[in-house]
């Protein structure tokens, strides 16, 4: 099973992300983003489901890569998210992946982890960004996957095909 679920930023993809693990707890490996705020964003936070936190990246701090006016914590990011994702492959665990985006491509190791995870039988449910990135396009239109584009009008309607599509699969523990 492969789902993604694609969206502009602040659509909701994170929100429904948060809806699935606390509605399968348990269930998957992975991790969510969220922003870190103080009246703006300033920078985006990496949450693993086994619990870690660190900083994908932020307006402030000094790295080689960049999205934007973020400075993305490439090495930070790697260090936190790919024993998680490893632990997921060793344990036979679903995937869940928030997001495929820019700033997490910038790691080679991450954009390798993802194409042995995407094409491996594990089940994997993935956010990214709408438009298509064109790193990552050629994913989502594979044989057998589930694509779903979020928008305002119908987060309550991708809400519940997701959830009956993962407790169809015996996800719900």
């Amino acid at each position: 099973m492969r789902i993604v679920i694609l969206g502009r930023p602040g659509v909701g993809k994170t929100t429904l992300v948060k809806k699935v693990v606390a509605s399968f707890p348990g269930c998957f490996r992975g991790f969510y983003t969220e922003e870190i705020r103080d009246r703006e964003r300033l920078g985006f936070a990496i949450v693993t489901l086994s619990g870690k936190k660190g900083i994908l990246a932020h307006r402030e701090g000094v790295s080689p890569f960049e999205v934007g006016r973020y400075k993305v914590f490439v090495r930070d990011f790697e260090a936190l998210v790919l024993p998680e994702l490893e632990e997921a492959f060793e344990k036979r665990k679903p995937l869940l992946v928030d997001e495929v985006g820019k700033m997490e491509l910038l790691s080679s190791a991450f954009a390798q982890w993802f194409h042995k995870a995407w094409y491996s039988a594990l089940p994997i449910v993935v956010t990214s960004f709408f438009p298509p990135l064109l790193q990552v396009a050629h994913y989502w239109e594979g044989e057998g996957v589930r694509k779903f584009v979020l928008h305002p009008h119908n987060r309550t309607a991708v809400t519940e095909t997701l959830f009956a599509l993962l407790a169809s699969q015996g996800r719900r523990t």
